[in-house]
């Protein structure tokens, strides 16, 4: 059994407690989920208290796994200013309490893009942020990731990085609340 906690953002106070909460109902009755992941921005910390301490003994008591995909926003594409959007400093503090993680990102597959994606990257490695690197097309819908798809998992392979593609605009499109 598997379980993913999403955006908005999950890992905003509120929805700190509530996850836990939620994963507390699960232990209690003995159906709990052996892999939890967050699907994160990056850049919440921490602040509930019990927090890590119940992610340890959740992997360390219950044998659970906790995975973090963290999918920093880049400026070149997504018009997010690095200062708000990239907190290595905050994802490594991730790496207490979760078994492991990937750095995801959305990639328009402009040279500009590229760079960020390689200047970012190193932030995270800074930090000890080893995580494997997933670039996926930028693209709302189908017809939208089609004008760049090939040509960034090209790029993405030879540069080492792993691909996937945005699933969710193949399923839903580009609507909103999916």
């Amino acid at each position: 059994k598997e379980i993913g906690f999403t955006g908005g953002e999950p890992l905003m106070k509120h929805a700190q407690q509530c996850s836990m909460d939620i994963m507390k109902q699960y232990i209690a009755e003995r159906d709990f989920p052996r892999h939890v992941t967050y699907e994160t921005n990056g850049t919440q910390p921490i602040t509930v208290d019990g927090f890590v301490d119940f992610w340890k003994e959740y992997r360390d008591v219950w044998g659970g796994e906790l995975f973090i995909s963290c999918s920093p926003k880049l400026w070149s594409v997504a018009g997010e200013k690095a200062k708000r959007a990239i907190k290595p400093e905050v994802v490594h503090s991730y790496m207490e309490f979760a078994s492991k993680g990937q750095l995801k990102f959305v990639c328009n597959g402009t040279e500009e893009a590229w760079n960020e994606i390689e200047h970012v990257t190193e932030q995270f490695r800074y930090y000890n942020v080893d995580w494997p690197v997933w670039i996926m097309p930028v693209g709302a819908t189908v017809e939208g990731q089609k004008i760049c798809d090939a040509d960034v998992a090209t790029e993405a392979f030879k540069r080492g990085y792993r691909v996937s593609a945005r699933v969710h605009t193949y399923i839903w499109g580009n609507i909103i609340g999916v």
